[in-house]
């Protein structure tokens, strides 16, 4: 029962980072993206700071270093996204982002100089094969030159969710999880506070765009890393895998519901590649990484 509730978890987490991709890219389309990462993570990490208070009070002043460096690649991430959305869809965002999966396994080996096994490799043919048939402008005379800077973004955002990802492997279990977590969130509304108010941008104050903001930071940022928290004890590396994979699923199907977002052949056909290469990275022996939607 355990593993079957800590599955339903991991999947309402994957759903909920789904939904998140047309829930920013309508909110940038009036709202300054870094005023918007700066509100978001503002909101989350105080629901989550105020939850873990007492642990971050006896945070050591290494947690605390550890913390604010995941948190800038953290930030990172988050920022070259919500920017590149902009540009780039919901759905191809979702599969580009996914790409975060098959670069661990290249940066962890690179950084412990192991090589970088066959499954490892394939799943990185498979997902950049598929990254280039989603994004690459087609028309009826073939392929043509267009703009690729929102999914050229959008992958600068995988790379640094990737690096993210291989930094909380390198700490963890050196330092409580709960108070780590709650400093790289702080850190991320920190870093997106100053870069927007050095870029002249305001704090989004229209109400409109304050239930996309509560959302955003109670519900896919504190609620989904309590969730994400506690599911992973309680199921499988596989089992994971497995459901962390249907993010970007989820996030074409919101697109296509709720934003319009036609979902042709090709787009499919890349995100298809795209999962499969996810699916074979993650299951290549490797742990299990979270959800970066």
């Amino acid at each position: 029962m355990g593993s079957l509730a800590a599955d339903a978890a991991l999947l309402l987490v994957a759903l909920i980072w789904g939904t998140t991709f047309v829930v920013v890219k309508v909110a940038v389309e009036t709202v300054d993206p870094l005023a918007f990462v700066a509100a978001r993570f503002a909101v989350g990490s105080l629901a989550v700071a105020a939850l873990s208070w007492p642990r971050l009070r006896r945070a050591s002043a290494a947690a605390w270093r550890a913390g604010a460096l995941l948190g800038v690649a953290l930030f990172a991430g988050f920022a070259s996204q919500t920017i590149g959305l902009r540009e780039s869809t919901p759905a191809r965002a979702a599969f580009i982002t996914g790409l975060n999966v098959v670069l661990v396994p290249l940066f962890a080996a690179a950084l412990t100089g192991r090589r970088p096994g066959r499954a490892a490799w394939l799943g990185v043919a498979f997902s950049f094969a598929g990254m280039a048939l989603l994004s690459a402008p087609l028309t009826a005379e073939g392929w043509s030159a267009g703009s690729w800077r929102g999914d050229a973004l959008v992958l600068a955002c995988a790379v640094a969710f990737a690096l993210h990802i291989v930094g909380v492997g390198h700490f963890a279990g050196r330092h409580d999880a709960a108070a780590i977590t709650a400093v790289q969130l702080v850190a991320v509304a920190a870093l997106a506070l100053l870069a927007s108010a050095l870029g002249g941008a305001r704090p989004p104050l229209e109400a409109s765009i304050w239930p996309a903001i509560a959302y955003m930071g109670l519900v896919a940022t504190g609620l989904v890393f309590l969730l994400q928290n506690w599911a992973q004890i309680h199921t499988s590396p596989t089992h994971t895998a497995l459901i962390f994979a249907l993010e970007p699923v989820f996030a074409a199907f919101f697109s296509r519901l709720f934003y319009g977002e036609a979902l042709t052949g090709r787009v499919a056909a890349g995100g298809l590649l795209i999962v499969a290469g996810m699916v074979v990275s993650e299951l290549a022996g490797r742990e299990p990484t979270p959800p970066t939607g």
